[in-house]
């Protein structure tokens, strides 16, 4: 039985990330043309998501920072 499959094989530079996942979105969405807006919501969304976990933990980490530079030893 055959087996068929749409795979993109991928080997990412690790010291050029950004520019390296652009190409694969830009090779994902040439290749689905007809799904480039679910595709790039998706992306958007998951990024966002991930900006706005760092943002958290940064005002965290601030009002922890804040908080102990007021305290007298």
């Amino acid at each position: 039985m055959a087996k068929i499959k749409s795979t993109l094989d991928i080997q990412l530079d690790l010291t050029r990330p950004v520019e390296d996942l652009t190409e694969v979105i830009s090779a994902v969405i040439a290749s689905q043309p007809h799904k480039r807006k679910e595709i790039l919501e998706g992306l958007d969304m998951a990024v966002g998501n991930a900006l706005a976990e760092i943002q958290a933990q940064e005002e965290k980490e601030q009002k922890v920072d804040d908080d102990s530079s007021g305290k007298i030893s």
